[in-house]
């Protein structure tokens, strides 16, 4: 299971960058193959820090994850950029991102076997009259 797609990337950075990250033939087109290979590689990465508190593959992608993946799938594509870079330093901060989850600093809102958890910390709103009791000691 991948992380992301062709579509997350296209929408997250338009299809014409991704045609210059990827068109080694100088054909002016996508190479789906090398966009594949940056996605695979992605993945890897990712999932090198997912494994020791997910169970892999996950049952379903959060949204921040997806994110996650395109930004590594963009650095990779990249080559050799400088460190301070635009793309570098949206690297490094997935990787603080993937350091946090591993360290338990940092969740994804997912259960051991990646599905979705149910959140019990949430306030609960009813219709109706909300009295507070005798207000007359505040």
């Amino acid at each position: 299971m991948s992380y992301c797609a062709k579509s997350d990337m296209i929408t997250a950075y338009g299809e014409e960058e991704l045609i210059q990250l990827t068109d080694r033939e100088f054909a002016a087109t996508l190479d789906e193959s090398v966009l594949a290979l940056a996605i695979a590689a992605a993945d890897a990465e990712i999932n090198i820090w997912l494994a020791g508190s997910y169970t892999l593959p996950l049952a379903s992608v959060p949204a921040v994850l997806t994110r996650m993946a395109c930004d590594i799938t963009r650095y990779i594509l990249s080559g050799d950029i400088a460190e301070d870079h635009p793309k570098a330093v949206r690297y490094r901060d997935q990787m603080k991102k993937l350091q946090a989850i591993a360290s338990g600093k940092a969740s994804l809102g997912l259960d051991q076997a990646g599905t979705q958890t149910a959140r019990v910390d949430l306030v609960q709103i009813a219709a109706g009259r909300n009295d507070f009791g005798d207000r007359s000691s505040w």
